[in-house]
């Protein structure tokens, strides 16, 4: 019971800290902003449910006038289309061109075929037509399937096609081939009041069909199916052809049969779509009278002749039209408005390269993009209402409009929409408009709550301002606040606790320095941080590094001729100076003993061409040292030995640390320096390979080292400019800058076989 009743004294106590930390500034400030943001986010709150409510049914009620307003325009559109096709069907300038193209086919069909033009229309098939149905990934197998069987329609397709001297989208401004034919009489005769028709209604191609064999014996546009046959060959499964069978197989003449839209082979699979009534001479049918109708027209219609923001669809509204398999009849806006920057958009949505090369060469969005959504699912269904959804490519909300569409046998959707970006954007402004003043309210509750607390509060924020600049390490902070209260000697007592801080903040930083530069002296940096950092257990393996040797000949004799002042003081200007070698060429000088000076490249910092660079230090080294000789008037040599390969590298000592080097690569370099030439740079086999060909070496032989028998050494003399062809002798080389230096070759007999 005592222990529980001291817990529960103790939540109230925890409490009472807490809310005493608090400023009365912050209080008071509180409060009154907790009071005005209350009363604004109630009232704004209220105000947007409503407003966005009535701002959606307005939005849904207009989206629904205009799809009931589109509808009734496609309707209408098509009737006239329906009753436009049933006159001239049934007109006598089109029953008499259909008798007169269909004998002169006929007669041509019966005419001897030139092999020049058999080959011609092989020739254009294979080289312009396939290539291009090869690009767009619906090529068949070979380019005779695409080929005319008839001879009426090679020799056609040779005069209006292949040597059509009109660009291919402008043939229908052919009107003569100039062959003399009978059929090129009767295309001058009639082909350009059918062109007139075409261009006139806004049709995008007219054709005349044998009703008996389904043969093209006219069109305006002369494609590729031009002339060919709709029973058979490449185009008897098309959509035209299946418009052609419908209106065979009738007897009503005033039958009107509309085809919905479908890629078509003949136009490299541009989105068609036809509309076709049967023609009679007398009673008795003799063809077929068929019009591509021109997704312009569509489009003119859905977009109001793009119209949006007069209809009332702002920036962002379209009205669309959806086939049973979920793709657009009509275009999208966001194409038609700006193709580049809606095609960047796709592409990023994940849209397939195939898609988008198909957009671009048939310049629509017609049969290319699925708009699989609900609201086209439940139009397709027959029923009609508004929704919110996402677009096609759930990037964005909408609010829709849809309704069914059946016209003609064409059982297909329309869909009203227009951006919830937009639509909402009066309830984005009176947000904008609460949140103003919200901003405002609070920026008066802080004005007073600043005004009644700054005199009482200015010398405590003084001091904690000083005390926060002093936790984030600023000891130059002071509290400047002058009176003979308690406040007063508060600031001045914190002020000198600052300064006595700083003061013992240098003393310490400057031992810090002395202690980095005494333990970068004896290790290397790297080493150094691994150290300072709690490593304690230092020790690393190296697949491939380069060990240098260098020893003072002759030194134990000049060291019992010479004071030990200038001894050190000869042996400290040396190796210093080999220590600037070492840095500034990136190697890391191990240790000295005595004269005998060892370096590595290539750890604790890897370095790719360590070998070279140790040569170049061996080479810098012999120069520096034959000019300190000169200067101070000793006679002193140099005998280097290097090698390279693995090494094992760590620090010994706990109290006087040494970083050190082990292996066999280690213990060969310093047989190398003890069995070289004084005056000279000895190598190893593994050294001499690796630089063979970029310095100057001399095949010194073999030398006997303790532990390892015979070893093969080279003596290394300057790097090369350039190297000419090697001699018969393998192990010597015919080197742009000469032979050994004198010294050396004196030298090479008083081999030694171990350090002075």
């Amino acid at each position: 019971m005592i222990g529980g009743a001291r817990a529960m004294d103790m939540v109230p106590t925890v409490r009472v800290k807490r809310y005493a930390q608090w400023s009365i500034r912050s209080k008071l400030m509180t409060c009154l902003v907790l009071l005005a943001l209350t009363t604004l986010a109630v009232t704004g709150t209220v105000a947007y449910i409503k407003n966005r409510k009535a701002l959606a049914d307005q939005t849904f009620n207009q989206l629904t006038g205009i799809t009931r307003t589109r509808r009734a325009q496609i309707e209408v559109y098509y009737q006239t289309i329906h009753n436009h096709v049933a006159t001239l069907s049934s007109d006598q300038m089109f029953v008499d061109g259909m008798r007169d193209f269909l004998r002169a086919y006929n007669k041509m069909n019966k005419a001897p075929l030139r092999a020049a033009v058999l080959e011609g229309v092989h020739a254009d098939y294979r080289d312009n037509f396939y290539p291009e149905m090869q690009q767009l990934n619906m090529a068949r197998n070979t380019y005779q399937a695409y080929l005319p069987v008839t001879p009426a329609a090679i020799q056609l397709q040779y005069l209006y096609v292949v040597k059509n001297p009109y660009p291919k989208d402008r043939r229908e401004e052919l009107v003569d081939a100039g062959d003399g034919s009978e059929y090129s009489a009767v295309h001058r005769k009639y082909h350009k009041a059918f062109r007139n028709i075409v261009k006139k209604f806004g049709y995008y191609d007219l054709y005349l069909i044998d009703y008996e064999t389904g043969l093209q014996v006219y069109d305006v546009a002369k494609r590729r199916d031009f002339a060919t046959s709709l029973t058979v060959g490449p185009y008897a499964n098309s959509n035209l052809a299946k418009l052609v069978a419908k209106c065979r197989s009738t007897n009503n003449r005033d039958a009107v049969f509309f085809s919905g839209f479908a890629p078509y082979e003949a136009s490299q699979g541009e989105p068609t779509q036809y509309v076709a009534s049967p023609i009679f001479d007398g009673d008795r049918p003799i063809g077929v009278f068929a019009l591509q109708l021109s997704t312009q027209a569509i489009n003119k219609v859905m977009t109001g002749n793009r119209g949006w923001v007069r209809d009332g669809l702002g920036q962002s509204g379209e009205s669309l039209l959806v086939g049973p398999d979920h793709l657009a009849r009509s275009d999208i806006r966001e194409y038609l408005e700006n193709p580049e920057v809606y095609m960047a958009q796709l592409k990023d949505a994940g849209a397939s390269d195939e898609t988008l090369k198909r957009i671009r060469t048939f310049q629509t969005t017609i049969l290319q993009l699925p708009l699989d959504l609900p609201s086209v699912n439940y139009a397709l269904e027959g029923k009609q209402g508004t929704r919110i959804g996402i677009n096609e490519r759930k990037l964005e909300t909408w609010l829709v409009s849809y309704t069914p569409v059946d016209i003609e046998g064409l059982h297909w959707a329309m869909i009203c929409r227009v951006s919830a970006l937009e639509a909402f954007q009066p309830i984005r402004e009176l947000k904008w408009i609460f949140s103003g003043w919200g901003v405002l309210l609070l920026m008066l509750t802080t004005l007073a709550a600043w005004l009644v607390a700054r005199q009482m509060l200015r010398p405590i924020n003084a001091l904690v301002d000083a005390a926060e600049k002093v936790a984030a390490g600023d000891l130059t902070a002071r509290v400047d606040w002058h009176s003979n209260d308690e406040l007063g000697t508060l600031a001045e007592t914190f002020n000198s606790m600052t300064k006595s801080i700083r003061e013992k903040t240098a003393i310490i930083e400057e031992k810090n320095r002395e202690n980095e530069n005494l333990l970068l002296n004896i290790l290397p940096g790297e080493i150094a941080a691994r150290l300072k950092s709690g490593e304690q257990e230092i020790a690393d393996a190296f697949a491939d590094v380069t060990v240098l040797f260098g020893d003072i000949v002759g030194f134990t004799a000049l060291s019992s001729n010479t004071s030990a002042v200038d001894i050190v003081e000869m042996l400290n200007g040396l190796f210093s100076r080999f220590d600037d070698l070492a840095q500034n060429l990136g190697i890391e000088k191990i240790k000295t003993i005595g004269d005998c000076y060892m370096a590595v490249c290539g750890l604790p910092k890897p370095c790719l061409d360590h070998t070279a660079q140790m040569a170049r230090m061996a080479l810098q080294m012999m120069d520096v040292t034959s000019e300190y000789s000169k200067k101070r008037g000793i006679p002193l040599q140099l005998r280097i030995g290097i090698n390279s390969g693995p090494v094992v590298a760590g620090v010994i000592g706990a109290t006087k640390f040494i970083y050190d080097l082990w292996g066999d690569t280690v213990n060969l370099a310093s047989r190398m320096e003890s069995t070289g030439v004084p005056g000279a740079v000895q190598v190893t086999r593994a050294v001499y390979e690796q630089l063979q060909g970029r310095f100057e070496f001399r095949f010194r032989g073999v030398v006997q080292v303790k532990g390892k028998g015979e070893i093969e050494t080279w003596l290394l003399q300057s790097e090369l400019s350039r190297v000419e062809v090697p001699n018969e002798n393998q192990n010597s080389w015919i080197i742009s800058r000469g032979q050994f230096p004198a010294p050396i070759r004196d030298n090479l007999s008083d081999q030694r076989d171990s350090s002075d």
